[in-house]
């Protein structure tokens, strides 16, 4: 068994792509502007 140390680097900062972020903004305004419900197609958020 190896006793090698092993490090997890997690990047900074984390967050959604720009696709992604663009489209909550998207649903946002929508909600603004005609209230719910607002239907999308397919998933905003992906891997």
């Amino acid at each position: 068994m190896s006793t090698e140390t092993k490090r997890v680097v997690v990047a900074a900062p984390r967050g959604y792509c720009a696709g992604v972020d663009r489209a909550v903004v998207t649903v946002e305004k929508a909600l603004d502007l005609y209230g719910p419900p607002v239907y999308v197609r397919k998933q905003i958020v992906h891997n």
